[in-house]
């Protein structure tokens, strides 16, 4: 077995996510220059990193040729010590967690809802239904222009996107209802076929409205979890929503 996948093993990272709802779906990566920019922010950090470390040996030196106590110094010297230690670990492992979380990015489009999942040492995962999209547009800083890379944003109602129990540890920042292929080199392509199958289920009456309640019920659930202040809210969240659609929805 490769090194990589002693390391997907050790850290129980799941195999390819399962299709979402509706036909085979279309597979999209990150693009290679996404992780070429991943790793320039990462040997940055190792960079500023090391001048800190060749400061801090400096001060150090010149703390134990004044009349620091010797205590103060060997505390520092030791802090010194670990702190290379953990940069030498940074930089042998750290460049394989990028390249991991880099190979472990699925982007899935069917013709009623998107799946992606993103991360190893903690897996996020999450469902879209193309009915509840409400806005989709194509993100872009100074860096990814350069590279010819870009970020495509999906929002929906404020409710529309799900989590698995995988996603409990949700991103820091990241509403529920907001979802992104990141780094992807044909972001106009994603997002005409998003919206082209946003305006097929919007024509379609919005899908099969039982089976879509469904499945949002099922993701609600599955990020409150086993806490029962959690759970109790996501029970009134859910019902909420099953009276407004009652009511929304045309008799006959």
């Amino acid at each position: 077995m490769s090194w990589r996948g002693k390391v997907l093993t050790f850290m129980r990272v799941p195999p390819t996510p399962a299709h979402p709802p509706g036909s085979p779906p279309r597979v999209f990566r990150a693009a290679p220059n996404y992780f070429k920019l991943r790793m320039l922010g990462w040997g940055i950090a190792q960079i500023l990193a090391l001048v800190g470390l060749i400061w801090a040996f400096f001060f150090i030196d010149f703390m134990a040729r004044s009349n620091a106590p010797r205590s103060l110094v060997w505390m520092m010297q030791a802090g010194e010590a670990l702190a290379w230690t953990a940069l030498i670990i940074q930089i042998i492992f750290g460049w394989m967690l990028i390249r991991l979380d880099y190979e472990m990015r699925w982007y899935m489009l069917s013709d009623r809802a998107i799946r992606i999942r993103e991360g190893v040492t903690t897996v996020r995962e999450k469902t879209v239904v193309l009915a509840n999209i409400q806005n989709i547009a194509v993100r872009q800083g100074p860096l990814q222009r350069l590279l010819g890379i870009a970020d495509v944003e999906v929002k929906t109602a404020g409710g529309g996107g799900q989590a698995t129990k995988m996603d409990q540890k949700h991103s820091e920042g990241e509403p529920m209802h907001v979802a992104y292929f990141r780094g992807v080199d044909n972001a106009e392509e994603i997002r005409d076929l998003l919206r082209e199958g946003v305006r097929l289920q919007r024509d379609a009456g919005l899908g099969d409205p039982d089976e879509i309640e469904h499945e949002e019920s099922a993701g609600i659930l599955a990020v409150a979890g086993d806490d029962p202040l959690r759970h109790a809210a996501a029970e009134l969240l859910m019902e909420a929503r099953m009276l407004r659609a009652a009511v929304e929805r045309p008799a006959g």
